[in-house]
């Protein structure tokens, strides 16, 4: 089934993306840069290497994103995002239950 007839939509119930310019089920694929500068012989070298990648859609998934771009390395962006997983929101109320609950 897809929502609006629409191949690009991302399946999310009122999104209100349009899933176009760019946005293919939630992602925007990208294109990015590593330069990497050496000093080699005195000499001042820099290497450029393009990297593809995905970005999660602003209006689709305004959550994630915000969490991408705030994210300083993926490690971190990797960590945050399985926080907000909802079996680690079940986990963190056992956890916080289990705390308030003390044996007499």
């Amino acid at each position: 089934m897809l929502l609006g007839n629409n191949p690009m939509h991302c399946q999310r119930i009122n999104c209100r993306c349009t899933h176009t310019e760019g946005c293919e089920r939630g992602f925007i694929y990208i294109r990015y840069a590593h330069i990497t500068e050496r000093i080699v012989n005195g000499e001042k070298k820099s290497t450029e290497t393009w990297y593809d990648g995905v970005r999660f859609c602003p209006v689709c998934d305004p959550e994630r994103a915000h969490i991408q771009k705030t994210s300083t390395s993926s490690e971190e962006l990797g960590y945050r995002l399985r926080e907000r997983s909802k079996y680690k929101h079940a986990e963190n109320y056992e956890n916080q239950e289990a705390q308030k609950t003390r044996t007499l």
